[in-house]
């Protein structure tokens, strides 16, 4: 499958991929979160998700692009970098990192890269220096696949910006499924830490039916130690195509458990809720995808009033972020600015308030950890600066910007960051800050491994007061 050319407006946090949609079924990487979810049906269907980009984009002649090592490829990736990043880049800087990734790339297959060229003059001249040298060696290799996504990868990289990132075929896929609400080809759980810990699983899924456990933790993937690896890495192995099978061993406590696992897709819901003593409404966002989640979040919300609910929890740990949903902050912010931004020009750019605010509101507490990122901290920052609800948690990844997602033609893609958020109220930049707790709680890897949350307690707590 692939996806479309994309030039759209994207917040998603997913840089060196610590944040991707790493559920290895659907949809994001969390820290911790073994809250059970709610398999009942919302009381009125979401919206309709669309498609990212325009649909009528010519398919590209692949013959053409990949010829020469996919230096056609590498040079609109060169270009993309130098042209969009919202901040301006020297070109010598990224064919250096692309040239020190891709010699790695080709030591470990063996191939023996020339002396590094000298990236010296303008643009266009690094480029050619840079193209005499990669061409001659990209032909002699029989496959430059992973020569040319190394370049790439090792140019976005080296900015250390979590909205900047190379994804692979494999993973463009994925995040266009998981953004387009379809969640994505797995086993069905979320992953954590190095060595990957299981810190949810999804009912239903292969991984669910195979007996995995939150707490678990993959001891290796397809005979492969685990040990080093943390979930991006353990992602690219356990996902695959659908009906293939991956061999896992998973460690529980001193024991080791073998299983072998057919890859299906796994679609959780974006919006999961349930009560809890029947005095309170939980909800959790896990994504958010294109067409919205605040017709689900609407839905559940004016459910919940019906019921006589008095507080609501609104979780968002481990939303790695998607498309802008400024309706969404709408059911919550009467009038304002809800979402800035501010681009390579240093202009600003603001969404206001869409006018959808609830005919109540209740009580509400945000839980937030350290995956909590994107528009999800956008949603989080506009509700606590407008003193609608109080947060609790960690404080969130500060990975708050626009990505211009652009597909290559071979399978694979390219994020660039265009504009950083600031506060809708303060102004302040979000982009390495993240939104800060009112009630710091840390929860655990031990935690998360004997079932505890005591986020959501202190939540709980909170709204009993």
């Amino acid at each position: 499958m692939t996806i479309p050319h994309l030039r759209s407006k994207l917040l998603r946090p997913l840089a060196g991929l610590p944040l991707l949609a790493l559920m290895l079924a659907g949809c994001g990487v969390s820290a911790g979160d073994a809250t059970p979810t709610a398999t009942v049906t919302p009381p009125a269907a979401a919206a309709t998700p669309t498609p990212w980009g325009p649909t009528a984009t010519p398919t590209p002649d692949l013959a053409v692009l990949l010829k020469d090592g996919g230096i056609a490829i590498i040079e609109t990736a060169y270009d993309r970098l130098l042209d969009e990043y919202i901040t301006p880049l020297e070109p010598r800087r990224l064919l250096d990192d692309g040239w020190v990734a891709m010699t790695q790339e080709a030591q470990t297959l063996g191939v023996q890269p020339p002396a590094p060229p000298a990236f010296d003059g303008d643009r266009t001249a690094a480029f050619e220096a840079f193209r005499s040298a990669y061409v001659p060696m990209a032909n002699s290799t029989g496959d430059p696949t992973k020569l040319r996504h190394a370049v790439i990868r090792g140019m976005s990289q080296s900015l250390a910006d979590c909205h900047t990132f190379f994804l692979s075929p494999v993973l463009s896929d994925t995040l266009n499924d998981t953004r387009a609400g379809k969640g994505s080809v797995g086993i069905g759980v979320e992953l954590a830490s190095v060595p990957p810990l299981v810190t949810e699983v999804i009912t239903g899924g292969p991984a669910a039916l195979a007996g995995i456990r939150v707490g678990d933790r993959i001891a290796s993937i397809g005979g492969a130690d685990a040990s080093g690896f943390g979930p991006a890495a353990a992602y690219d192995l356990i996902n695959g195509d659908e009906d293939t099978t991956v061999q896992l061993q998973m460690r529980r406590g001193a024991e080791l458990i073998d299983l072998t696992l057919t890859r299906r897709r796994v679609n959780p819901p974006n919006v999961d809720f349930r009560t809890i003593n029947e005095a309170i409404g939980y909800v959790r966002i896990r994504n958010f995808v294109d067409g919205g989640v605040n017709g689900d979040l609407r839905a559940v919300l004016e459910d919940f009033e019906r019921r006589g609910i008095g507080g609501w929890i609104i979780d968002l740990r481990g939303n790695p972020g998607g498309r802008l949903d400024v309706e969404a902050i709408s059911l919550f912010v009467k009038e304002g600015a809800v979402v800035k931004a501010r681009g390579r020009d240093g202009a600003i750019e603001e969404n206001r308030a869409s006018g959808g605010v609830l005919a109540t509101l209740r009580p509400t507490v945000l839980l937030t950890n350290n995956q909590t990122g994107s528009v999800s901290e956008v949603f989080a920052a506009a509700l606590q600066e407008y003193d609608i609800a109080y947060v609790i948690g960690a404080s969130t990844n500060g990975c708050v910007g626009y990505t211009n997602v652009q597909f290559f033609g071979d399978g694979s893609s390219l994020a660039v960051t265009t504009h950083v958020n600031l506060g809708p109220v303060s102004d302040t930049v979000l982009n390495g800050a993240g939104v800060v707790p009112d009630e710091v709680v840390a929860r655990t890897q031990d935690d998360i491994a004997n079932a505890r949350d005591p986020q959501l307690d202190a939540a709980v707590a909170y709204l009993a007061r």
